[in-house]
């Protein structure tokens, strides 16, 4: 990562972070905490959280807020819930990284198991759209206003067997860009989208278990475009994918 980012865009800044127990989101939430923010680290790993609570206050004496929860089965009451709590404990949000995502079964869809597919869907697009319906009045009052988007190349160039996955990050490459046009006045949202290179994450150690797991990029060195995105002036690179 950048070690000339100005740590003052961070400072005080409070930054949800979804899928944050393990892999991308869990070294960003570090990369965040480092540079003064203050994570609010969603997952659904409770344990996992704790830990990652912990490795921030006792390497860069920052501060964390866990938010266990079950995207699968999180409603839109659910997240109206989160974005009161939120608001009564900061006052504000300045951004939201949707990085949580689920694989699912990777074989035709005539096999599919309907239930995995539905489930897939909701961790991977659906759970975005209700937590921005619900954290947007936070967002849009504060000094980020920024919102990120973790795509995936199967969402991209889709491939065979690939089923929900990949139906489901094309769809969230497609809400990013209207969401990215909804939002293109300066005193709105900047919304930009973040496609990492193969990164040793379960969901590709899982999904990829051949290949040299080795070779893979190591989730904290691709963080580098998120803070970009979180430190760049407002609405640059808006709807566009680094």
């Amino acid at each position: 990562m950048n070690s000339n980012i100005n740590s003052m865009s961070f400072h005080e800044k409070t930054i949800l972070i979804t899928g944050a127990s393990r892999g991308i989101g869990r070294a960003l939430s570090k990369a965040c905490a480092r540079q003064g923010a203050h994570v609010i680290a969603c997952g659904r790993n409770v344990k996992d959280l704790e830990v990652l609570s912990d490795e921030i206050k006792t390497e860069f004496n920052g501060l964390s807020t866990l938010l266990p929860i079950n995207l699968a089965t999180a409603n839109a009451d659910d997240y109206r819930t989160v974005a009161d709590h939120i608001e009564k404990q900061f006052g504000t949000l300045d951004a939201v990284v949707l990085n949580a995502a689920m694989l699912g079964e990777v074989t035709p869809c005539d096999n599919y198991s309907l239930t995995t597919w539905i489930e897939v869907f909701q961790v991977n697009l659906h759970s975005a759209v209700m937590l921005l319906q619900a954290t947007r009045p936070l967002l849009i009052e504060s000094a980020l206003r920024t919102v990120i988007f973790t795509l995936a190349s199967e969402g991209i160039s889709p491939k065979a067997n690939w089923g929900a996955y990949a139906a489901s990050k094309a769809a969230l490459s497609a809400f990013m860009k209207i969401y990215a046009l909804e939002n293109n006045n300066s005193e709105q949202l900047r919304v930009a989208g973040v496609l990492p290179p193969p990164t040793k994450t379960l969901i590709r150690m899982t999904a990829y278990p051949a290949e040299n797991h080795e070779m893979l990029a190591q989730p904290e060195s691709v963080v580098s475009p998120y803070i970009k995105l979180l430190t760049q002036p407002s609405h640059a690179n808006q709807g566009n994918i680094l």
